[in-house]
């Protein structure tokens, strides 16, 4: 008898070249950015985590992306939205002086609207005052 043929192992080019935009965003190859209260100044660690999502986004020069910017509920609407906006203004920079296209990366000011944690503590604020990554293309 024939043994069996052996097991088509895929590339890591034709594994990312079948998933879909919903599959990579659930990937989360790109870590969101954290900013402090009042701050759209990027810290250490959020350059640090920039340097690796330029270092996959250099890799996968097909995607694009929109930085969405995010604030806590402290603030009015007005400032919450134009404190968001220079935090992804401020990633999207970061990430163009890293070498990604400008071109490959838009922004959007969600500012208080779309919060990761609800509850009304500085732990949970914390964690909204981001910039998130969304694919927009492959």
């Amino acid at each position: 008898p024939q043994p069996p043929p052996a097991p088509v192992v895929l590339t890591e080019e034709q594994v990312f070249a079948s998933m879909t935009l919903k599959e990579l965003q659930d990937k989360k190859p790109l870590a969101d950015v954290f900013f402090e209260y009042d701050s759209a100044d990027l810290s250490d660690a959020s350059r640090t985590s920039l340097q690796k999502n330029a270092d996959w986004l250099r890799r996968w020069v097909s995607t694009t992306i929109t930085v969405e910017g995010h604030a806590d509920s402290r603030g009015t609407n007005e400032y919450n939205l134009a404190l968001a906006e220079r935090r992804a203004s401020s990633v999207r920079d970061y990430l163009v002086s890293l070498g990604v296209p400008v071109t490959r990366i838009s922004i959007v000011s969600k500012g208080e609207e779309q919060p990761f944690c609800t509850d009304d503590v500085e732990s949970c604020f914390s964690q909204n005052r981001r910039g998130h990554f969304i694919f927009t293309a492959k």
